[in-house]
Protein backbone atom coordinates (compact mmCIF):
# COMPACT_ATOMS: atom_id res chain seq x y z
CA UNK A 1 0.00 0.00 0.00
CA UNK A 2 0.85 3.58 -1.15
CA UNK A 3 2.22 5.46 2.11
CA UNK A 4 0.23 8.67 2.26
CA UNK A 5 2.49 11.46 3.65
CA UNK A 6 -0.57 13.29 4.39
CA UNK A 7 -1.16 11.65 7.65
CA UNK A 8 1.59 12.12 10.48
CA UNK A 9 2.92 15.59 11.96
CA UNK A 10 6.41 17.34 10.95
CA UNK A 11 9.50 15.11 11.68
CA UNK A 12 12.73 15.72 12.80
CA UNK A 13 15.62 13.79 12.96
CA UNK A 14 18.98 13.77 15.29
CA UNK A 15 22.23 12.58 13.85
CA UNK A 16 22.37 8.53 12.68
CA UNK A 17 21.21 7.75 16.90
CA UNK A 18 18.74 9.67 17.43
CA UNK A 19 21.21 11.40 20.47
CA UNK A 20 21.65 15.25 20.37
CA UNK A 21 21.26 18.07 22.53
CA UNK A 22 18.58 18.05 24.84
CA UNK A 23 17.34 21.95 24.13
CA UNK A 24 16.94 21.24 20.44
CA UNK A 25 15.14 18.04 21.19
CA UNK A 26 13.43 20.80 23.42
CA UNK A 27 12.59 23.56 20.97
CA UNK A 28 11.10 21.09 18.19
CA UNK A 29 9.10 19.43 20.54
CA UNK A 30 7.96 22.65 20.96
CA UNK A 31 6.91 23.55 18.00
CA UNK A 32 4.65 20.49 17.84
CA UNK A 33 7.29 18.32 15.96
CA UNK A 34 7.43 14.28 15.75
CA UNK A 35 11.43 12.56 16.87
CA UNK A 36 12.06 9.93 14.09
CA UNK A 37 12.40 7.01 15.33
CA UNK A 38 13.46 4.76 11.89
CA UNK A 39 12.13 1.30 13.63
CA UNK A 40 10.01 1.10 10.42
CA UNK A 41 11.25 0.71 6.92
CA UNK A 42 8.26 1.98 5.25
CA UNK A 43 9.06 4.95 7.30
CA UNK A 44 12.57 5.28 6.62
CA UNK A 45 12.12 8.59 4.21
CA UNK A 46 9.53 10.02 6.89
CA UNK A 47 11.42 12.43 7.93
CA UNK A 48 11.26 16.51 7.60
CA UNK A 49 14.54 18.03 9.14
CA UNK A 50 17.60 15.80 9.51
CA UNK A 51 19.94 17.22 12.17
CA UNK A 52 23.46 16.30 12.01
CA UNK A 53 26.48 17.98 14.47
CA UNK A 54 28.75 16.84 11.24
CA UNK A 55 28.25 17.05 7.61
CA UNK A 56 26.45 14.94 5.27
CA UNK A 57 28.01 12.59 2.56
CA UNK A 58 27.77 14.57 -0.81
CA UNK A 59 25.53 11.92 -2.56
CA UNK A 60 23.26 12.38 0.56
CA UNK A 61 21.62 15.90 -1.10
CA UNK A 62 21.10 14.06 -4.71
CA UNK A 63 18.32 12.26 -2.53
CA UNK A 64 16.49 14.92 -0.57
CA UNK A 65 13.03 14.88 -1.57
CA UNK A 66 10.88 18.13 -1.77
CA UNK A 67 9.73 17.66 1.78
CA UNK A 68 13.33 16.94 3.46
CA UNK A 69 15.56 19.33 4.74
CA UNK A 70 19.31 19.03 6.52
CA UNK A 71 21.06 21.44 8.44
CA UNK A 72 24.48 21.41 6.20
CA UNK A 73 25.12 22.93 2.66
CA UNK A 74 27.21 20.55 0.50
CA UNK A 75 30.95 22.16 1.22
CA UNK A 76 29.41 24.59 3.39
CA UNK A 77 31.27 24.23 6.69
CA UNK A 78 35.29 24.15 5.21
CA UNK A 79 35.72 27.08 7.21
CA UNK A 80 34.90 25.50 10.05
CA UNK A 81 38.34 23.54 9.69
CA UNK A 82 41.22 26.02 11.68
CA UNK A 83 43.69 25.22 8.45
CA UNK A 84 41.27 25.75 5.80
CA UNK A 85 39.96 28.91 7.67
CA UNK A 86 44.08 30.15 7.70
CA UNK A 87 44.49 28.86 4.16
CA UNK A 88 40.47 31.20 3.11
CA UNK A 89 41.76 33.83 4.44
CA UNK A 90 45.44 34.35 3.76
CA UNK A 91 44.31 33.84 -0.08
CA UNK A 92 41.79 36.81 0.43
CA UNK A 93 44.22 38.72 2.68
CA UNK A 94 46.57 38.47 -0.39
CA UNK A 95 43.99 39.36 -2.83
CA UNK A 96 42.14 42.56 -0.87
CA UNK A 97 44.52 43.75 1.73
CA UNK A 98 44.02 45.22 4.82
CA UNK A 99 40.02 44.41 5.05
CA UNK A 100 40.90 40.94 5.93
CA UNK A 101 43.37 42.15 8.70
CA UNK A 102 40.97 40.60 11.17
CA UNK A 103 42.79 36.92 12.37
CA UNK A 104 45.66 36.42 13.94
CA UNK A 105 48.75 35.08 11.57
CA UNK A 106 48.88 31.93 11.14
CA UNK A 107 50.77 28.59 9.68
CA UNK A 108 49.47 25.20 8.36
CA UNK A 109 51.74 22.19 10.22
CA UNK A 110 53.85 20.90 8.95
CA UNK A 111 53.35 22.42 5.72
CA UNK A 112 54.80 25.81 6.70
CA UNK A 113 57.05 25.09 9.64
CA UNK A 114 59.95 26.82 7.65
CA UNK A 115 58.07 29.84 7.98
CA UNK A 116 57.06 29.78 11.24
CA UNK A 117 60.46 29.32 12.18
CA UNK A 118 61.75 32.00 10.52
CA UNK A 119 59.27 34.47 12.33
CA UNK A 120 59.88 33.39 15.45
CA UNK A 121 63.58 33.61 14.87
CA UNK A 122 62.35 37.19 13.53
CA UNK A 123 59.78 38.42 16.64
CA UNK A 124 62.04 36.34 19.02
CA UNK A 125 63.46 39.50 20.52
CA UNK A 126 59.39 40.81 20.81
CA UNK A 127 59.42 38.02 22.98
CA UNK A 128 55.74 37.41 20.90
CA UNK A 129 53.64 34.21 22.13
CA UNK A 130 52.18 31.89 19.63
CA UNK A 131 49.41 29.34 20.21
CA UNK A 132 49.15 25.88 19.39
CA UNK A 133 45.81 24.25 17.81
CA UNK A 134 45.42 21.01 16.56
CA UNK A 135 43.37 21.04 13.67
CA UNK A 136 41.09 17.82 14.34
CA UNK A 137 39.86 18.49 17.88
CA UNK A 138 37.64 21.23 19.59
CA UNK A 139 36.52 22.54 23.10
CA UNK A 140 39.85 23.40 23.95
CA UNK A 141 41.94 19.99 23.81
CA UNK A 142 44.90 19.84 23.07
CA UNK A 143 45.63 23.51 22.91
CA UNK A 144 49.05 24.92 24.23
CA UNK A 145 50.98 28.75 24.38
CA UNK A 146 54.49 28.70 23.74
CA UNK A 147 56.94 31.58 22.94
CA UNK A 148 60.47 29.38 21.68
CA UNK A 149 60.25 27.40 18.82
CA UNK A 150 62.17 24.39 20.92
CA UNK A 151 59.06 24.31 22.86
CA UNK A 152 56.40 23.65 19.95
CA UNK A 153 55.72 19.86 19.63
CA UNK A 154 52.55 18.52 17.95
CA UNK A 155 51.92 14.68 16.62
CA UNK A 156 49.37 15.78 13.27
CA UNK A 157 48.05 18.04 11.28
CA UNK A 158 48.07 21.98 13.65
CA UNK A 159 47.44 25.85 13.45
CA UNK A 160 50.13 27.89 14.94
CA UNK A 161 48.91 31.46 15.40
CA UNK A 162 49.84 34.68 17.09
CA UNK A 163 48.40 34.96 20.54
CA UNK A 164 46.36 38.14 21.39
CA UNK A 165 48.03 39.39 24.33
CA UNK A 166 46.44 42.52 24.82
CA UNK A 167 42.26 41.39 25.06
CA UNK A 168 40.34 43.17 26.48
CA UNK A 169 39.26 42.06 30.56
CA UNK A 170 36.75 42.60 32.88
CA UNK A 171 37.58 42.34 36.21
CA UNK A 172 40.79 40.56 35.03
CA UNK A 173 39.28 37.94 33.49
CA UNK A 174 39.40 37.02 29.17
CA UNK A 175 36.54 36.34 27.64
CA UNK A 176 35.43 35.93 23.95
CA UNK A 177 32.13 36.52 22.17
CA UNK A 178 30.13 33.46 20.42
CA UNK A 179 28.07 34.77 17.94
CA UNK A 180 25.21 32.83 15.74
CA UNK A 181 24.77 32.99 12.05
CA UNK A 182 22.70 31.27 9.69
CA UNK A 183 23.30 30.76 5.75
CA UNK A 184 20.22 29.60 4.16
CA UNK A 185 21.51 30.27 0.48
CA UNK A 186 25.44 31.06 -1.33
CA UNK A 187 23.46 31.31 -4.16
CA UNK A 188 23.02 34.24 -4.18
CA UNK A 189 24.67 34.64 -1.01
CA UNK A 190 22.43 35.56 2.10
CA UNK A 191 23.78 35.53 5.92
CA UNK A 192 21.77 36.91 9.17
CA UNK A 193 23.37 37.37 12.24
CA UNK A 194 21.86 36.94 15.47
CA UNK A 195 21.16 39.88 18.35
CA UNK A 196 21.32 38.03 20.76
CA UNK A 197 24.85 35.72 21.90
CA UNK A 198 27.26 34.52 24.35
CA UNK A 199 30.60 36.08 25.72
CA UNK A 200 32.38 33.46 27.52
CA UNK A 201 35.06 34.20 30.12
CA UNK A 202 38.27 32.13 31.44
CA UNK A 203 38.12 31.25 35.45
CA UNK A 204 41.15 32.94 36.23
CA UNK A 205 42.42 36.03 35.72
CA UNK A 206 44.38 36.80 32.88
CA UNK A 207 48.52 36.46 32.87
CA UNK A 208 51.26 36.08 30.66
CA UNK A 209 53.50 34.54 33.65
CA UNK A 210 51.64 31.37 33.29
CA UNK A 211 51.75 29.78 29.76
CA UNK A 212 50.46 26.46 31.39
CA UNK A 213 47.39 27.28 32.67
CA UNK A 214 44.66 27.03 30.73
CA UNK A 215 41.90 28.46 32.96
CA UNK A 216 43.24 31.75 32.19
CA UNK A 217 43.84 31.95 28.95
CA UNK A 218 40.86 29.74 27.17
CA UNK A 219 37.44 30.51 27.26
CA UNK A 220 36.15 27.40 26.26
CA UNK A 221 32.92 26.68 28.34
CA UNK A 222 33.68 22.96 28.27
CA UNK A 223 37.02 23.36 30.13
CA UNK A 224 35.84 26.46 32.23
CA UNK A 225 33.26 24.80 34.15
CA UNK A 226 35.50 21.92 35.41
CA UNK A 227 37.80 24.70 36.59
CA UNK A 228 38.83 25.36 40.64
CA UNK A 229 37.21 29.07 40.05
CA UNK A 230 33.93 28.40 38.25
CA UNK A 231 31.26 28.24 41.02
CA UNK A 232 33.13 31.60 42.44
CA UNK A 233 31.65 35.05 42.57
CA UNK A 234 34.71 36.66 40.38
CA UNK A 235 35.41 40.10 40.37
CA UNK A 236 32.82 41.89 37.95
CA UNK A 237 32.04 38.56 36.20
CA UNK A 238 30.17 36.79 38.66
CA UNK A 239 29.59 33.38 39.07
CA UNK A 240 30.06 30.74 36.06
CA UNK A 241 31.51 31.89 32.89
CA UNK A 242 28.78 33.17 30.95
CA UNK A 243 27.17 36.81 30.03
CA UNK A 244 24.59 37.40 27.40
CA UNK A 245 25.88 40.40 24.95
CA UNK A 246 23.38 42.57 26.54
CA UNK A 247 25.25 42.09 29.63
CA UNK A 248 28.79 42.89 27.46
CA UNK A 249 27.21 46.01 26.15
CA UNK A 250 25.64 47.52 29.88
CA UNK A 251 29.07 46.62 31.07
CA UNK A 252 30.64 48.96 28.03
CA UNK A 253 28.20 51.55 28.49
CA UNK A 254 29.27 51.97 32.13
CA UNK A 255 32.69 51.63 31.76
CA UNK A 256 32.69 54.57 29.52
CA UNK A 257 33.12 52.87 26.22
CA UNK A 258 31.81 53.64 23.00
CA UNK A 259 31.20 50.52 20.94
CA UNK A 260 28.91 50.90 18.24
CA UNK A 261 31.71 50.64 15.63
CA UNK A 262 32.54 47.75 16.94
CA UNK A 263 29.99 45.38 16.10
CA UNK A 264 29.77 46.92 12.54
CA UNK A 265 33.30 45.45 12.32
CA UNK A 266 32.18 42.25 14.03
CA UNK A 267 29.43 42.14 11.07
CA UNK A 268 31.49 42.60 8.59
CA UNK A 269 34.13 40.26 9.74
CA UNK A 270 31.19 37.83 9.32
CA UNK A 271 30.24 38.05 5.82
CA UNK A 272 34.02 38.47 4.64
CA UNK A 273 34.78 35.18 6.09
CA UNK A 274 32.14 33.12 4.75
CA UNK A 275 32.28 34.82 1.46
CA UNK A 276 35.95 33.89 1.15
CA UNK A 277 34.68 30.13 0.91
CA UNK A 278 31.69 31.08 -1.49
CA UNK A 279 33.22 30.41 -4.75
CA UNK A 280 33.88 26.63 -3.93
CA UNK A 281 30.26 26.41 -2.90
CA UNK A 282 27.81 24.07 -5.46
CA UNK A 283 24.36 25.17 -6.15
CA UNK A 284 21.91 23.33 -3.14
CA UNK A 285 18.45 23.52 -2.01
CA UNK A 286 16.59 22.26 0.67
CA UNK A 287 19.51 22.97 3.20
CA UNK A 288 20.96 25.69 5.36
CA UNK A 289 24.21 26.13 7.64
CA UNK A 290 24.21 27.34 11.67
CA UNK A 291 27.80 28.23 12.58
CA UNK A 292 28.91 29.77 15.65
CA UNK A 293 31.70 32.23 15.75
CA UNK A 294 34.41 33.10 18.17
CA UNK A 295 35.30 36.51 18.36
CA UNK A 296 37.87 38.09 20.92
CA UNK A 297 37.93 42.30 21.37
CA UNK A 298 41.22 43.60 22.29
CA UNK A 299 41.99 46.56 24.62
CA UNK A 300 41.80 49.15 21.47
CA UNK A 301 38.25 47.81 20.92
CA UNK A 302 39.33 45.68 17.85
CA UNK A 303 37.31 42.13 17.30
CA UNK A 304 39.87 39.47 15.84
CA UNK A 305 38.44 36.01 14.43
CA UNK A 306 39.63 33.05 16.56
CA UNK A 307 37.73 30.22 14.69
CA UNK A 308 34.23 28.92 13.01
CA UNK A 309 32.24 26.42 14.58
CA UNK A 310 30.19 24.01 12.41
CA UNK A 311 27.08 22.97 14.66
CA UNK A 312 27.98 25.40 17.98
CA UNK A 313 27.25 23.72 20.97
CA UNK A 314 23.16 23.55 21.79
CA UNK A 315 23.39 22.06 24.99
CA UNK A 316 21.64 24.36 28.58
CA UNK A 317 24.60 24.06 30.92
CA UNK A 318 22.90 27.33 32.48
CA UNK A 319 20.38 30.21 32.82
CA UNK A 320 21.86 32.31 29.95
CA UNK A 321 22.49 29.13 27.87
CA UNK A 322 18.29 28.85 27.47
CA UNK A 323 17.82 32.27 27.74
CA UNK A 324 20.02 32.82 24.12
CA UNK A 325 19.70 29.56 22.51
CA UNK A 326 15.89 28.76 22.73
CA UNK A 327 14.60 31.92 21.25
CA UNK A 328 17.23 31.82 18.31
CA UNK A 329 16.19 28.01 17.25
CA UNK A 330 12.60 28.96 17.36
CA UNK A 331 13.88 32.17 15.33
CA UNK A 332 16.23 30.45 12.81
CA UNK A 333 12.97 27.45 12.06
CA UNK A 334 10.85 30.34 11.60
CA UNK A 335 13.70 32.07 8.66
CA UNK A 336 13.66 28.83 7.03
CA UNK A 337 10.20 28.77 6.73
CA UNK A 338 9.57 25.53 9.32
CA UNK A 339 6.42 25.27 10.44
CA UNK A 340 4.65 25.18 13.55
CA UNK A 341 2.64 22.26 13.88
CA UNK A 342 -1.12 22.14 15.90
CA UNK A 343 -0.08 19.95 19.09
CA UNK A 344 -3.82 17.97 18.96
CA UNK A 345 -5.01 20.61 21.59
CA UNK A 346 -7.13 21.81 19.40
CA UNK A 347 -7.91 21.84 15.97
CA UNK A 348 -7.15 25.21 13.76
CA UNK A 349 -5.50 25.71 10.48
CA UNK A 350 -3.94 29.39 9.62
CA UNK A 351 -3.20 30.53 6.38
CA UNK A 352 -3.18 34.09 4.97
CA UNK A 353 -4.86 35.09 2.19
CA UNK A 354 -4.61 38.71 2.41
CA UNK A 355 -2.41 41.56 4.41
CA UNK A 356 -5.08 41.90 6.57
CA UNK A 357 -5.48 38.41 7.48
CA UNK A 358 -1.33 38.49 7.88
CA UNK A 359 -1.70 41.06 10.15
CA UNK A 360 -4.13 39.28 12.52
CA UNK A 361 -2.30 36.23 12.37
CA UNK A 362 1.10 37.51 13.68
CA UNK A 363 -0.76 39.18 16.44
CA UNK A 364 -2.84 36.09 17.28
CA UNK A 365 -0.09 33.77 17.08
CA UNK A 366 1.14 32.02 20.07
CA UNK A 367 4.03 29.35 21.11
CA UNK A 368 4.69 27.42 24.14
CA UNK A 369 7.53 29.34 25.62
CA UNK A 370 7.46 32.41 27.16
CA UNK A 371 10.53 33.52 24.54
CA UNK A 372 8.38 32.31 21.82
CA UNK A 373 5.51 34.77 23.18
CA UNK A 374 7.85 37.60 23.75
CA UNK A 375 8.85 36.96 20.02
CA UNK A 376 5.07 37.02 18.61
CA UNK A 377 5.31 41.16 19.21
CA UNK A 378 7.65 41.23 16.25
CA UNK A 379 6.64 41.37 12.62
CA UNK A 380 7.58 38.23 10.70
CA UNK A 381 6.05 36.47 7.46
CA UNK A 382 3.19 34.30 7.47
CA UNK A 383 3.83 30.48 8.94
CA UNK A 384 1.68 27.61 7.50
CA UNK A 385 0.68 25.34 10.81
CA UNK A 386 0.40 21.66 10.01
CA UNK A 387 -2.87 20.63 11.58
CA UNK A 388 -2.41 16.50 12.95
CA UNK A 389 -5.80 15.26 13.08
CA UNK A 390 -7.42 12.20 12.22
CA UNK A 391 -8.78 13.53 8.49
CA UNK A 392 -5.82 15.31 7.44
CA UNK A 393 -6.75 14.75 4.13
CA UNK A 394 -10.41 17.01 4.55
CA UNK A 395 -9.19 19.57 6.31
CA UNK A 396 -6.24 20.11 4.34
CA UNK A 397 -8.32 20.53 1.06
CA UNK A 398 -10.59 23.24 3.18
CA UNK A 399 -8.08 24.48 4.66
CA UNK A 400 -5.39 25.59 1.78
CA UNK A 401 -6.91 28.35 -0.50
CA UNK A 402 -5.75 28.01 -4.54
CA UNK A 403 -3.68 30.98 -4.22
CA UNK A 404 -1.09 29.30 -2.61
CA UNK A 405 0.36 27.41 -5.71
CA UNK A 406 2.53 25.11 -6.46
CA UNK A 407 5.43 26.40 -4.69
CA UNK A 408 3.95 26.52 -1.15
CA UNK A 409 2.80 23.03 -1.88
CA UNK A 410 5.95 21.35 -3.37
CA UNK A 411 7.90 22.12 -0.09
CA UNK A 412 4.63 21.14 2.48
CA UNK A 413 4.97 17.69 3.07
CA UNK A 414 1.48 17.29 3.70
CA UNK A 415 0.97 18.00 -0.02
CA UNK A 416 3.78 15.79 -1.14
CA UNK A 417 1.31 13.24 -2.68
CA UNK A 418 -0.21 15.80 -4.85
CA UNK A 419 3.01 16.82 -5.89
CA UNK A 420 4.24 13.22 -6.49
CA UNK A 421 1.16 12.23 -8.67
CA UNK A 422 2.86 15.58 -11.30
CA UNK A 423 5.89 13.52 -11.35
CA UNK A 424 7.92 15.48 -9.41
CA UNK A 425 10.70 13.06 -8.94
CA UNK A 426 12.56 15.05 -5.99
CA UNK A 427 14.28 18.62 -5.16
CA UNK A 428 17.51 18.70 -6.97
CA UNK A 429 16.28 16.74 -10.41
CA UNK A 430 14.95 19.80 -11.99
CA UNK A 431 13.78 22.97 -9.68
CA UNK A 432 11.90 25.59 -11.10
CA UNK A 433 13.33 28.54 -11.86
CA UNK A 434 13.64 31.45 -9.04
CA UNK A 435 13.12 29.08 -6.02
CA UNK A 436 15.93 28.00 -4.32
CA UNK A 437 16.42 26.17 -0.59
CA UNK A 438 12.87 25.93 1.35
CA UNK A 439 10.98 27.72 -1.07
CA UNK A 440 11.93 30.53 -0.70
CA UNK A 441 13.44 32.89 -3.31
CA UNK A 442 16.59 34.30 -1.71
CA UNK A 443 16.82 36.78 -4.39
CA UNK A 444 14.87 39.10 -1.60
CA UNK A 445 15.49 37.92 1.74
CA UNK A 446 13.65 38.93 4.55
CA UNK A 447 15.12 41.89 6.58
CA UNK A 448 14.46 40.19 9.95
CA UNK A 449 13.28 37.19 11.54
CA UNK A 450 12.74 37.56 15.20
CA UNK A 451 16.21 38.12 16.00
CA UNK A 452 17.92 37.03 13.07
CA UNK A 453 18.94 40.37 11.42
CA UNK A 454 19.87 40.15 7.57
CA UNK A 455 23.57 41.31 7.54
CA UNK A 456 24.48 40.67 4.04
CA UNK A 457 23.16 41.62 1.21
CA UNK A 458 23.10 45.21 2.79
CA UNK A 459 20.56 46.43 -0.16
CA UNK A 460 18.14 44.78 -2.56
CA UNK A 461 19.38 43.98 -6.02
CA UNK A 462 17.37 43.80 -9.47
CA UNK A 463 17.97 40.24 -10.81
CA UNK A 464 20.54 39.72 -13.18
CA UNK A 465 22.16 36.99 -15.20
CA UNK A 466 24.69 36.65 -12.22
CA UNK A 467 22.40 36.37 -9.39
CA UNK A 468 20.26 33.39 -11.08
CA UNK A 469 21.00 29.74 -10.64
CA UNK A 470 19.07 28.41 -12.86
CA UNK A 471 18.47 28.54 -16.61
CA UNK A 472 15.09 27.58 -17.64
CA UNK A 473 16.80 25.11 -19.63
CA UNK A 474 18.06 23.65 -16.51
CA UNK A 475 21.30 24.32 -17.47
CA UNK A 476 23.75 26.20 -15.12
CA UNK A 477 24.13 30.20 -15.97
CA UNK A 478 27.39 31.87 -16.17
CA UNK A 479 27.23 32.75 -12.21
CA UNK A 480 28.93 29.34 -11.76
CA UNK A 481 31.73 30.09 -13.88
CA UNK A 482 35.13 31.28 -12.14
CA UNK A 483 35.22 34.56 -14.08
CA UNK A 484 31.75 35.58 -12.84
CA UNK A 485 31.97 33.92 -9.51
CA UNK A 486 35.62 36.16 -8.82
CA UNK A 487 33.67 39.44 -10.12
CA UNK A 488 31.00 38.94 -7.62
CA UNK A 489 33.01 38.36 -4.55
CA UNK A 490 34.77 41.59 -5.74
CA UNK A 491 31.59 43.87 -5.70
CA UNK A 492 31.01 41.95 -2.06
CA UNK A 493 34.29 42.75 -0.75
CA UNK A 494 33.81 46.30 -1.88
CA UNK A 495 30.41 46.44 -0.88
CA UNK A 496 31.48 46.27 2.50
CA UNK A 497 34.82 48.06 2.06
CA UNK A 498 32.12 51.30 1.68
CA UNK A 499 29.83 49.92 4.23
CA UNK A 500 33.01 49.92 6.91
CA UNK A 501 34.23 52.97 5.89
CA UNK A 502 30.82 55.09 6.70
CA UNK A 503 30.57 53.14 9.67
CA UNK A 504 33.64 54.48 10.68
CA UNK A 505 32.69 58.01 9.64
CA UNK A 506 29.55 57.82 11.60
CA UNK A 507 31.13 56.81 14.85
CA UNK A 508 33.51 59.62 14.60
CA UNK A 509 30.97 61.96 13.88
CA UNK A 510 28.00 61.16 16.02
CA UNK A 511 29.47 58.02 18.36
CA UNK A 512 28.73 60.51 21.16
CA UNK A 513 25.39 60.49 20.23
CA UNK A 514 24.44 56.73 20.95
CA UNK A 515 23.05 53.74 18.83
CA UNK A 516 19.66 55.35 17.28
CA UNK A 517 21.34 58.68 15.26
CA UNK A 518 24.30 55.89 14.08
CA UNK A 519 22.00 53.75 12.83
CA UNK A 520 19.39 56.13 10.95
CA UNK A 521 22.67 58.18 9.36
CA UNK A 522 24.24 55.03 8.41
CA UNK A 523 21.24 53.94 7.14
CA UNK A 524 20.27 57.05 4.81
CA UNK A 525 23.98 57.94 3.60
CA UNK A 526 24.08 54.12 2.17
CA UNK A 527 20.56 53.46 1.11
CA UNK A 528 20.37 50.17 3.54
CA UNK A 529 17.02 48.21 3.34
CA UNK A 530 18.08 46.22 5.80
CA UNK A 531 18.36 47.24 9.71
CA UNK A 532 21.74 47.80 11.29
CA UNK A 533 22.66 44.68 13.38
CA UNK A 534 23.52 45.66 16.98
CA UNK A 535 23.17 43.95 20.17
CA UNK A 536 20.96 45.66 22.32
CA UNK A 537 21.54 46.89 25.57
Amino acid sequence: MALNYLEGPFVFRLNENGAGPHLLVQVCTERGWREYTGDNMTLKDRWNLWWRSGGFPSNHYKTLLPWQFTNHIPKGSSICRKDNLVRHLKCMKKIYGSIYDFSPLGYNLPLEYTKLAADCSRYEKDDRVWICKPVGQSQGRGIFLFRKLSDLTYDNMAVVQRYIKNPLLIGGYKFDLRLYVCVPSYKPLTIYLYKEGLVRFATEKFSLDNLDNPFRHLTNCSLNKLGPGYSEKKERVGAGCKWTLRQLRRYLEQSGYSDWFLWQRIACLVSLTILSQAAGIPRSSNCFEFFGFDVLIDENLKPWLIEVNVSPALGNDCEVDSEVKKPLLHDMFDLLGLPVCNTGLSLFTIWATSEEEAEDERSSRCYPSKESKRRCKMGRESIALINVCPEPQTMFRQGIPDACGDVWSRYNPLSVDRVMRRGFKGNNSTPPPFVWDNGKDWRNPVTREGGWIRTYPLTHSKPTETTEFIHHSGSPLLSETPRIAEKEIKTTVMCIYKYLKAAKDVHGKLGHLGDDPCNEFLQGSLGLNTEVWLPEK
